[in-house]
C-alpha cells in the first residue's frame, strides 16, 4: 500500500506561493541593495566637510530614499513570508502589495523608463551626428541597449504576474487555506 498523507485545502504545489518566494528574495536582495547604499552615503558624509552644505543635504535626501525604500522593501518580504506560512493577516497585504507594486513599479516605473530612452536615445544620436563612435563606445551603446530591454520585458512581464497574484489570492479556494488567528 503506498504511503499517503492528508491534506489540507492550499497544500502543494500552487503557483501563488512560487510568486511570492519569487518576490520575497527579491525584496530581500533589494533590502541588501538599499542598506549597502545608505552605508556608502553614510561614510561618504562623515568625510565632507561641514561647509558643504549643498552636497551634504542631497546627500541627506538620498539617505532618505534609502531608508524609505528599505523600510518598504522589509515590509514586503514580512508580507510574502506571513502569505506563504498562510496567515491571513498576509493574503489582503499581498493582494494590496501586488497591485501597488504593479502600478508603481510596473507602470510608472515603465513609462519613466521610456521616457528616459527617448532623452538618451536622442543623446546618443546627437553625439553620433557630431562624431562617429568607436568601437569601445558602440559596444558600450549595446550593453546599454540590452539593458533597457531586459528592464522593459522584466516590467511587461511582472505588471501581470502581480495581478494576477492579487486577483489569485482573492479567490475562496486560496483564501480558505489561510489561517485565522486563534
Amino acid at each position: 500500500m503506498l504511503l499517503t498523507t492528508r491534506r489540507t485545502p492550499g497544500e502543494g504545489l500552487a503557483p501563488w506561493r512560487i510568486v511570492a518566494w519569487l518576490l520575497l528574495l527579491l525584496a530581500a536582495y533589494g533590502c541588501l541593495q538599499y542598506t549597502l547604499h545608505a552605508e556608502r552615503l553614510w561614510r561618504t558624509l562623515a568625510q565632507l566637510p561641514t561647509a558643504n552644505t549643498g552636497d551634504i543635504a542631497q546627500l541627506h535626501k538620498m539617505l532618505a530614499w534609502d531608508v524609505g525604500y528599505f523600510m518598504a522593501a522589509f515590509a514586503l518580504v514580512v508580507i510574502c513570508a506571513g502569505a506563504i506560512l498562510r496567515q491571513a493577516w498576509a493574503r489582503s497585504a499581498l493582494q494590496l502589495a501586488s497591485v501597488l507594486l504593479a502600478l508603481a513599479w510596473g507602470l510608472a516605473g515603465g513609462l519613466l523608463l521610456l521616457s528616459q530612452w527617448r532623452e538618451f536615445s536622442q543623446a546618443v544620436q546627437l553625439t553620433n551626428d557630431q562624431a562617429p563612435l568607436d568601437e569601445a563606445s558602440r559596444l558600450a551603446l549595446d550593453h546599454v541597449r540590452r539593458s533597457f530591454y531586459m528592464a522593459l520585458a522584466l516590467k511587461a512581464v511582472a505588471v501581470p504576474v502581480l495581478l494576477w497574484l492579487a486577483w489569485y489570492l482573492g479567490r475562496p479556494q486560496v483564501r480558505a487555506g489561510f489561517r485565522r488567528p486563534r
